[in-house]
């Protein structure tokens, strides 16, 4: 009985099994093969334009005093960039700053006076007309002033022509491996602009002489990256 048992479940089983629906066999894809290259170029220009922050400050105990001097140092300084033709529009002059200073003496805290500052950021137009103001700036009670920076005022247009350069020199890339390889360029299947944003370029003021002859604003490279796939025909 035990035996019988056994060969029913067999059965069972193979007729389960004939029930299945067919898996279709792997087909061969189709496909079409791709190649990746990535390119850059960069279109370089003197920059055009230059952003010059500094800082009117004072020591001392008497706040109402210091800001009178910062004020006077700052409405100076307004009225020659305003003599320069320099816009109202061009100039940030921000809200005075006071911050006490203290003295530390065995672990313990001492109030010795104040500082009262206002920050100024100064747009230039002509690169070349900040190094006069610099001078008369550092002349007239300017003591703190951060490094310029230069732009250029057209960088997005540069930037769409460095963008086309880079793209010719994908298809350039692309088409060479396609050649070595006996297929060819049957389209582009993806573009990626990995390019980011052009660094701003610096350079440090002369600790001397402010004169133009020796602040030059040399080149500023305007760079795009990109990736692109193509499509290629399968191979002969």
């Amino acid at each position: 009985m035990q035996r019988v048992f056994i060969l029913l479940i067999t059965a069972t089983t193979l007729a389960l099994a004939g029930c299945q629906p067919q898996v279709p066999a792997a087909t061969h894809s189709t496909a079409a093969p791709t190649v990746a290259v990535s390119a850059s170029a960069s279109v370089a220009a003197v920059p055009d334009r230059l952003q010059l922050s500094l800082s009117v400050e004072r020591l001392g105990q008497d706040i109402p005093a210091l800001k009178t001097e910062v004020d006077k140092i700052t409405a100076n300084l307004l009225s020659y960039l305003r003599e320069q033709g320099i816009s109202d529009t061009a100039i940030q002059s921000f809200a005075i700053r006071i911050t006490p200073q203290y003295r530390y003496d065995d672990g313990q805290q001492h109030l010795t006076g104040y500082q009262v500052s206002r920050r100024m950021v100064i747009d230039f137009h002509d690169p070349e007309q900040h190094s006069p103001f610099l001078e008369y700036a550092l002349n007239n009670g300017v003591q703190r002033v951060s490094e310029p920076q230069l732009t250029i005022s057209n960088a997005d247009e540069l930037y769409q022509q460095a963008l086309t350069q880079a793209l010719e020199l994908a298809r350039t890339k692309a088409e060479q491996l396609a050649l070595t390889a006996g297929v060819t360029i049957m389209g582009v299947q993806d573009i990626r602009e990995s390019s980011n944003q052009a660094p701003v370029t610096r350079y440090r003021v002369p600790a001397a002489e402010m004169q133009a002859d020796v602040s030059l604003p040399g080149q500023q490279a305007v760079e795009a990256r990109i990736e692109v796939v193509y499509r290629l025909s399968h191979a002969l």
